[in-house]
């Protein structure tokens, strides 16, 4: 791999991204289960989110992407996706019968979740870290874990009573339970190489500096590459452009960064944008909603785990 310094950083990006981010469907309450079966599905662009994903596979899909690793999908196959780690599926054709479950869960639900007697978001951080992020579940426990999808599923309404919401917060943690000690039991799955190294190796690189500014021809010259070969087969591998793709994480990033208390300005800065009215432009654009009403929104949400407004 070349060294990163061979690569020159100098224009800024565009501000063009092609897909918005989509929120959790269900609102406020922090979480949302899903069971899916799709006759036919495209590839996925590569993306995140603010929310842990708990996805299992069941049939159909061919590859999933999870930042610079690939994964081949088999059945019963767990995967554990963490706050803000870019994932997609990949596939060298239309996926058919594609079948899968997954609940969302949001960090504070997730901290419910834990009793008081674990810390969820850091046991799941702490073995995610490191790429670990897949494990193969048996018939038994992949059975039980797509029943107790579809049971949340059924029972996730927002108009639904505290009643429904405490039922699915048990169900939710005989999953979450039954995935810490398949952790702690099993190994996990390892990733496969891309079948083309070299985009392995700039996805790595780009996934490492995307902060900085990159300009495409000077990515292509220091990975002795040319400049439609680069966009073919990045394109290829995570269904969006580099450009696209480096936009969406400085996005995602400001996303995360406004967990704490620093300014839009410096967070905008920080994350490779040029100036504000860019970091405005490309953030509403991609979420929905501007910077600052996405931090007063998750302020709010931040300070409520259950809506106490809700009658039994």
């Amino acid at each position: 791999m070349p060294n990163p310094h061979s690569v020159p950083l100098e224009s800024p990006l565009a501000d063009e991204v092609v897909a918005p981010f989509t929120p959790m469907e269900q609102g406020q309450q922090g979480y949302e289960a899903h069971y899916v079966y799709s006759k036919r599905m495209e590839v996925t662009q590569y993306h995140c989110h603010d929310y842990y994903e708990l996805y299992i596979h069941l049939h159909g899909g061919e590859y999933m992407g999870v930042d610079n690793r690939l994964f081949s999908l088999k059945p019963n196959q767990l995967f554990i996706l963490p706050p803000f780690c870019m994932h997609g599926l990949s596939c060298t054709d239309e996926m058919r019968d594609y079948e899968r479950a997954y609940l969302n869960l949001s960090p504070e639900v997730m901290r419910v979740l834990g009793c008081e007697q674990i810390d969820l978001n850091q046991f799941f951080r702490s073995h995610t870290s490191r790429g670990v992020c897949t494990y193969q579940l048996s018939d038994q426990d992949a059975a039980r874990f797509v029943s107790w999808i579809r049971q949340i599923q059924e029972n996730q309404s927002p108009e639904g009573s505290a009643f429904d919401r405490f039922r699915n917060y048990s169900l939710m943690m005989n999953l979450v339970n039954l995935i810490c000690q398949t952790i702690r039991r099993a190994d996990p799955v390892e990733g496969e190489s891309f079948s083309n190294g070299i985009i392995q190796e700039i996805l790595t690189y780009i996934n490492n500096h995307y902060t900085q500014p990159i300009r495409i021809e000077n990515l292509a010259r220091g990975f002795g590459i040319s400049v439609s070969y680069l966009s073919h087969e990045f394109v290829r591998f995570t269904n969006r452009s580099i450009y696209d793709y480096v936009l969406y994480r400085r996005v995602m990033l400001a996303r995360q960064q406004m967990l704490g208390t620093s300014s839009l300005n410096t967070i905008a800065y920080q994350c490779g944008f040029n100036d504000y009215s860019n970091f405005l432009r490309s953030f509403t654009k991609t979420v929905g909603m501007s910077p600052s009403q996405y931090r007063k929104q998750l302020r709010r949400y931040r300070n409520k785990e259950l809506d106490p407004s809700q009658e039994l």
